[in-house]
């Protein structure tokens, strides 16, 4: 007789080695708290993490209830197209479509970019550093200890964004930068302030506007491009950002797992969108769906997490020198 299906899942939390504030969070900067979902068929077993998204309500309690609803449903082994369908876009679902496909990887006895038709073979790939709001005196440490990466993002708002970027430009002069100012900017400031910026090695402003605001983006040609993140949930999202937005910010916790990002990530490539691959704080396990979506392609990789991990899972991803090593198998896929 064949082996049911057996899903547990369970709140982790992960502490950084410093704080991260943004625009939008000053609070609990210093860790990371995540669900962690595990799959077991047989001897195998699948594993997925996902962050919640404070942005869209998400906690770990919201989070719990929806992996216990779908647990029945799990165990009695829908499919992952059908979890799509059965579960909001939530970092909940991510999880969950993330032990699916290591499952699944597992069970076939292949590699998760085999099974994602990726045509590279997994090597180290370039990605950025990146600053959360901070002293300025102590940016310009962090810069000099990392050596000046060459590609920088840095969160900012209207306040402090020309002190940040002034002092960036003038120590790190061949760096380029990305300001996220996570929907901290009105209507009236996106204009100047970009105008503003373009004297500087700016490539992108991340989500400047909230996104019940961004229709002045269509209205006025963009000196720097832009990319929509908290604008951009899923695929069904991307007719209504053309000619908004240059860049598409893609996160699996954001999406609700691999599945979507993956399908969103090709469909923004089709309709002539750059793309970035971001992901949230956690573990390495967290980080290894979204380093093979960047091994897929991207415009910009910004998945540097485990560097700023101060706990970790074993076999956790190597961050050395702006580059970010494929997962070890015995981690995930």
């Amino acid at each position: 007789m064949k082996k049911k299906l057996e899903m547990n899942f369970k709140k982790r939390v992960w502490t950084l080695k410093e704080e991260f504030k943004t625009s939008n969070r000053s609070k609990n900067t210093n860790q990371a708290i995540a669900i962690e979902v595990t799959i077991k068929k047989n001897n195998y077993v699948g594993r997925g993490e996902s962050t919640p998204y404070i942005r869209y309500g998400e906690n770990i309690s919201n989070s719990i209830q929806e992996l216990t609803s779908i647990k029945p449903y799990i165990e009695k082994g829908i499919s992952r197209e059908m979890l799509q369908l059965m579960m909001r876009p939530s970092s909940a679902r991510c999880a969950v479509d993330c032990a699916m496909w290591d499952l699944e990887a597992k069970e076939k006895n292949k590699k998760i970019w085999q099974l994602l038709k990726i045509k590279k073979k997994p090597f180290p790939l370039k990605t950025t550093e990146s600053y959360g709001i901070r002293p300025l005196k102590q940016l310009q440490k962090d810069i000099e200890r990392d050596n000046f990466p060459p590609l920088i993002k840095l969160k900012a708002n209207a306040n402090n964004v020309f002190d940040i970027v002034k002092l960036v430009s003038k120590i790190s002069k061949n760096s380029k930068l990305i300001i996220d100012f996570n929907e901290s900017l009105s209507p009236t400031e996106i204009i100047p302030i970009s105008k503003k910026l373009k004297k500087f090695n700016v490539i992108m402003l991340e989500q400047p506007l909230h996104e019940k605001q961004d229709n002045i983006l269509k209205q006025f040609k963009h000196t720097i491009p832009i990319g929509a993140d908290e604008s951009c949930h899923t695929a069904d999202d991307l007719q209504k950002l053309k000619n908004k937005y240059d860049y598409i910010i893609i996160k699996p916790g954001k999406c609700g797992g691999l599945t979507e990002a993956m399908k969103l990530k090709r469909l923004a490539e089709k309709n002539n969108f750059l793309t970035m691959i971001v992901c949230m704080f956690g573990s390495s396990l967290a980080v290894a769906p979204a380093y093979y979506l960047s091994l897929d392609g991207a415009n910009i990789n910004n998945i540097e997490v485990p560097k700023i991990m101060q706990k970790d899972r074993k076999y956790k991803i190597k961050c050395q020198n702006q580059l970010i090593f494929p997962p070890d198998q015995r981690l995930w896929g």
